[in-house]
């Protein structure tokens, strides 16, 4: 039962740290949409995307492979510490020094070429950042994350609202993103200090050859695995320009919302699906299935509400005008929205099967196709196209870790109980279609309603109603 609640309560900081993060960024961004206009908008995320891949190059797994080590070694943790912490620091540094002169070798608006380069710092700091918080999980102190992430994007929010009044530049804001971040790291520090019992901020190459064999795979999933969802982005920031970009971020910042449940459910269900493959039996398959039922399940009315209502939630949260454009796109990123949340267990299962290769091999096709359909899609259909190629890339990646896993598609997705609620919520959207003149707000509660009677009633069984209520964990 400690265990149990140890979980339980490890998971709900992991979930309030995310949705923290999210939550902010997603104001920050509606707020530049509406009062900075579609421009700079496109600008401020691209700068924003471009800092995000460039992340993901400084952490390079260094941050998933180290709560493992140090949970398998408490007695090293300091050492342990240390020796990430020197690589780490090495691609950060890295990170930061290319994204600074990625400007330099391609062709940017003056604006975005500044804001490029004031997320550069942003790179190392947010790697930083990102260190300290894999040393909390490794110490199974995950509130030590949600504390820091409340405080620093508590300051955030207060400087952008003071800023947005002020109608301060783009820049200011840009710098008060990286400068909270700082905040970040003291707090990190004193913390991680206290844990290790020693200093953290020391460098230590010992044994970095086989750190470096283990992370490598890791790493390069993590770049990859982004990239052929992200990189339509980028890809339009350098062949159409800022307005498109803003276009097609206003309605991928929607979904990236939308995908939060998935997000938060496989990094919650990692440590427990690997536990149980390790355990060995039939539990490892029985929860991943209950997990891509669950996923599948809340998928539908999600990826309905966001089909049928697209204008009026772009007019919402944007203010119409040029944005208006944006529904067509959300329409198609409301398919892909379906997509991902169907297929992510069955790549979650390669993962805790240790196919991790596997893994790295999809994303890396699905990446190469992307770019290659994007090279021609995009300089004719603009962000229409490239959700298009999106859509196609994710559908493709899903398909493939369905076969590399060897899980029954059939009896996984395709089962009698999730068809009957897809039809039942498919019916229910062709409805809302008829009557959607109707203000969103009046129809949303009827709608979410119905969906949980048909997801209660049709979609589980009595004992798996009763594994997801059950009080105590596996």
């Amino acid at each position: 039962m400690v265990q149990g609640a140890r979980i339980k309560r490890n998971s709900l900081f992991a979930f309030l740290s995310r949705l923290i993060r999210l939550l902010t960024n997603f104001v920050m961004f509606v707020g530049i949409a509406r009062f900075y206009g579609i421009e700079s908008f496109g600008q401020f995320t691209t700068a924003h995307t471009l800092s995000t891949i460039f992340l993901l190059l400084a952490d390079f797994g260094f941050d998933s492979l180290l709560p493992t080590e140090i949970a398998a070694q408490r007695d090293r943790a300091g050492e342990l510490a240390r020796r990430y912490f020197s690589m780490k620091i090495i691609f950060a540094v890295g990170a930061c020094l290319l994204m600074l002169v990625l400007p330099l070798f391609q062709v940017m608006s003056a604006e975005t070429r500044v804001l490029v380069q004031i997320f550069s710092v942003y790179v190392l700091f947010a790697a930083l950042n990102n260190f300290f918080f894999a040393l909390f999980k490794a110490f199974e102190e995950f509130h030590h994350e949600t504390i820091i992430s409340f405080y620093t994007n508590v300051v955030l929010l207060l400087l952008l609202v003071v800023l947005g009044f002020l109608h301060a530049p783009v820049y200011f804001l840009a710098v008060c993103f990286v400068g909270t971040r700082v905040i970040g790291i003291a707090m990190g520090l004193k913390t991680a200090s206290r844990l290790t019992q020693g200093r953290v901020i020391n460098m230590n190459f010992q044994g970095w050859r086989e750190i470096w064999k283990h992370v490598v795979v890791f790493g390069l999933h993590f770049i990859f695995g982004a990239l052929f969802f992200q990189v339509d982005t980028i890809l339009l920031a350098f062949w159409r320009g800022d307005r498109d970009v803003g276009i097609y971020q206003s309605a991928f910042k929607i979904s990236t919302m939308a995908l939060i449940i998935p997000d938060i459910a496989i990094n919650t269900m990692l440590p427990v699906l690997a536990r149980l493959r390790n355990d060995g039996g039939n539990r490892w398959d029985y929860f991943g299935r209950l997990l891509n039922k669950t996923l599948f399940l809340l998928s539908l009315p999600i990826s309905m509400m966001l089909f049928v209502y697209a204008e009026q939630i772009i007019e919402i949260l944007y203010g119409g005008g040029e944005y208006g454009e944006a529904a067509p796109i959300l329409r198609l990123f409301a398919i892909t929205v379906f997509i991902r949340y169907g297929f992510e267990t069955y790549g979650l299962m390669l993962t805790t099967s240790y196919r991790q290769k596997h893994r790295l091999t999809i994303v890396v096709c699905g990446t190469i196709l992307n770019c290659l359909m994007n090279a021609f899609v995009i300089p004719m259909y603009g962000p229409f196209g490239a959700a298009i190629v999106s859509l196609v890339t994710n559908f493709t990646v899903g398909a493939a870790f369905v076969l590399a896993s060897g899980r029954s598609f059939v009896e996984w997705t395709c089962n009698v109980r999730n068809l009957s609620s897809l039809v039942i919520i498919v019916l229910l959207g062709v409805a809302a279609w008829s009557i959607r003149m109707i203000p969103l707000w009046y129809i949303m509660p009827v709608v979410l309603i119905l969906s949980a009677v048909t997801l209660y009633y049709v979609g589980y069984t009595r004992e798996e109603w009763r594994l997801v209520f059950a009080r105590k964990m596996l």
